[in-house]
């Protein structure tokens, strides 16, 4: 029988070969081999030294702000907690640490090609040297600007109205849209073909408005022709004189006035009368002319649904309806259309809005000739804006991280007019050009010889320069376009100068 001392020996011989096997003893496997406990750790501790002197070091020597971040005029200094912006502006002998409104004042008060934004921590502008001077810049300007390559790409716009509470208000709002949702003004409910907007402007005077963005006056008085264009019963939405102003302007449509007398005998072969209507199949196409005395004449479908539904035409007797006859019986020349200088629609009229569907009514600007000022344009109508604005927000929208910087023009002048900024704020702002005066100058920032400040004034005075647009080339904007933005604060390096509360 083993003795206490044997099972002591035992159990020892035991313990010690399971604490090599977790420990990880020589190939040897003999206990001898076992490593010690300090020999493990050691390296460990080791590597954890080291790894907390180096985070250690890099915390006491790291940069707290970038260098040269205090130059004056150089930058956009962003407190690293609150946000707040600063600039560092020398006024005079003194280089003081500036407060600013927002992104915009930031930049036109520093150096052109300037405006690098730089982030410090807010523990080192508390305690740097400088002193700190006043908040400054301009009250409402953008704190958000779009970039040069955005800036300088032409945006589709639209200014639609659609009837308020009550039907007693008219409801307007203006849309910029960038290329990813210009879709919004197209799709089913843009205009195609012969379909018309019914529409009156304040003076009562009412007009049809083709797909094209063209507005024709249209005699009210006229049942006849009134049902013709806009069947019975419609009543025309209201609109204001701004808005027609969007649109362009084609002859008023009345009932034509014939040359020859309806129903009479023609001396055009086939036994037609005067002031009938035919209608060929030519190339899969249906072309219509009217009879007159001494020829056959082209007409559109537009003039073609006027004639065939004209009082003065009810004695031919064709019911409303054009006559099918052959491309051989029509001839090889048929003379000049009808109706030439008549500026109409051409196709057949088809009135798509009407009290509580499709009320919302839009002009759209689809593109403006950099040459010539000429516009294309298109028409459209839904339920609702085509895009949704904030509640008790602007009524304007423009689309989010865009923006456009246009020249607001007149006619067929292109390069001459007010140039603006406007943002995704909804607000088109003023920029100031070289020439403009600056009246609210607080001098704020100006320091050298009166060589010197002529000198920085001259180049102060351009915005667009200011800003980063030096290289983009502005987009013309009709002024009807553009007065249907509301205006925000002119941006000039004068106004941003402006101390707050002055």
């Amino acid at each position: 029988m083993a003795s206490r001392r044997d099972e002591l020996n035992a159990y020892t011989f035991a313990k010690r070969r399971l604490v090599a096997q977790f420990l990880q003893p020589n190939p040897s496997g003999t206990e001898e081999g076992a490593p010690k406990p300090l020999r493990a750790v050691m390296p460990g501790a080791i590597v954890g030294v080291v790894v907390l002197a180096v985070f250690g070091a890099w915390g006491m020597f790291k940069p707290v702000a970038p260098k040269g971040w205090d130059t004056p005029g150089e930058n956009v200094i962003v407190a690293d907690k609150s946000t707040t912006r600063y600039v560092v502006l020398k006024t005079g002998d003194k280089v003081q640490l500036h407060p600013v409104l927002n992104m915009a004042s930031a930049k036109l008060l520093l150096k052109s090609g300037n405006g690098k934004v730089v982030t410090v921590k807010e523990d080192l502008l508390d305690k740097s040297k400088l002193h700190h001077g006043p908040t400054i810049g301009i009250p409402y300007a953008p704190d958000r600007l779009p970039e040069p390559e955005d800036a300088g790409q032409a945006k589709r716009w639209a200014v639609c109205e659609r009837p308020g509470a009550g039907g007693r208000t008219i409801e307007k709002a203006a849309f910029v849209l960038a290329e990813r949702e210009q879709a919004r003004t197209d799709g089913k409910q843009r205009l195609r073909g012969g379909q018309l907007l019914y529409v009156e402007g304040p003076d009562q005077v009412r007009y049809v408005v083709d797909a094209k963005g063209v507005a024709y006056e249209v005699d009210k008085t006229d049942r006849v022709l009134m049902q013709t264009l806009v069947g019975s019963g419609g009543a025309p939405q209201r609109v204001s004189d701004e808005w027609l102003a969007t649109l362009g302007k084609g002859s008023p449509v009345r009932t034509p006035s014939f040359p020859d007398t309806p129903g009479a005998a023609s001396d055009v072969p086939g036994n037609y009368k005067v002031g009938m209507v035919l209608q060929t199949e030519e190339a899969s196409e249906q072309k219509q002319y009217v009879v007159l005395k001494d020829r056959l004449a082209p007409v559109s479908d537009f003039m073609a649904k006027v004639l065939l539904n004209s009082e003065d035409m009810a004695v031919v007797g064709q019911g409303g309806k054009p006559k099918p006859v052959s491309v051989g019986e029509i001839g090889s020349e048929p003379g000049a259309e009808f109706g030439a200088d008549l500026q109409w629609p051409s196709e057949a009229p088809d009135p798509v809005n009407e009290p509580g569907s499709r009320d919302t009514v839009c002009s759209v600007l689809r593109g403006v000739d950099q040459d010539t000022g000429k516009t294309t344009q298109s028409t459209w109508a839904g339920d609702s804006f085509p895009m949704p604005l904030s509640s008790g927000g602007s009524s304007a929208y423009v689309t989010p991280g865009t923006g456009l910087l246009f020249r607001q023009v007149m006619g067929t002048d292109v390069k001459s007019g007010p140039m603006f900024l406007v943002t995704d704020t909804g607000l088109r702002y003023t920029m100031q050009a070289n020439g403009d005066t600056a009246t609210d100058d607080a001098g704020i920032g100006e320091s050298g010889s009166e060589k010197d400040k002529q000198e920085q004034q001259a180049q102060q005075q351009d915005a667009q320069t200011r800003l980063g647009y030096e290289s983009v080339d502005p987009t013309p904007v009709p002024a009807a376009w553009s007065t249907f933005l509301p205006t925000g604060p002119r941006l000039s390096a004068g106004a941003a100068r402006q101390p707050q509360g002055s």
